[in-house]
């Protein structure tokens, strides 16, 4: 992976454009330098729990999980920022949707009518994206459930939410990277941003539809594999 140097963004963009594009190169830049300093840190925290362990020292075993587990986290989150850069992917591969949807099945009332259809896409991003709208779905309260069904060419997948919903001027916000109406906490906001991102690079789109008090459905269209 190479991002020495930023991609040009296309002439004559949109001043919007122009915006999102240095905040993905930004945040690429930063996810690849912190994911090198991460590698030390966890590289080093694993050699000191190796040593602890050897020579027997008593008390230190839940600090040593618990930096290890926040390095954990950190790392996660460096993909997340990669994920949403456009940086970090696999080559696409044929993939069945239901395949990767049924992985959610434990935590959605799931019904998946997308049969054999597939995308041509990095499955891991795929499953990144709706783990990310099923995780804002989850914190939305009341019932989440998930579909998948092929129109034509294209393929349907549906995130419904009975929880709090939005208000219009948060709607117009929503996909907006780090905008959160949630208290702090890492990664906040990046949830739509990173669904939207991975949807646009399938050739596809997401649109949500939200209400107050009558919770939210976001809805991915892409297009099917030949």
């Amino acid at each position: 992976m190479d991002i020495t140097g930023p991609t040009a963004a296309p002439g004559g963009a949109p001043a919007a454009a122009v915006r999102d594009f240095a905040v993905q190169d930004f945040a690429a830049r930063v996810a690849h330098d912190l994911n090198n300093l991460l590698t030390g840190i966890l590289g080093n925290l694993e050699l000191l729990q190796l040593r602890v362990a050897r020579n027997n020292v008593p008390g230190l075993d839940s600090y040593l999980d618990g930096a290890n587990s926040a390095g954990t986290r950190a790392v996660a989150f460096t993909a997340r920022l990669m994920t949403y850069s456009g940086h970090g992917g696999s080559p696409p591969q044929h993939v069945p949707v239901d395949a990767v949807l049924a992985k959610f099945i434990p935590q959605a009332a799931c019904t998946l009518a997308a049969g054999t259809a597939g995308l041509l896409c990095d499955p891991a991003q795929l499953e990144l994206a709706v783990a990310e709208l099923l995780e804002n779905a989850k914190s939305a309260g009341g019932a989440t459930s998930l579909s998948s069904t092929v129109t034509g060419e294209t393929i349907v997948i549906t995130i419904r939410d009975t929880g709090h919903g939005m208000a219009p001027e948060t709607l117009a916000r929503a996909q907006e990277p780090f905008f959160t109406t949630a208290n702090n906490g890492t990664g906040r906001g990046l949830g739509l941003a990173i669904a939207a991102r991975v949807v646009r690079e399938l050739g596809g789109s997401l649109s949500i539809d939200s209400q107050p008090g009558a919770g939210c459905t976001v809805t991915l269209v892409v297009p099917r594999a030949p």
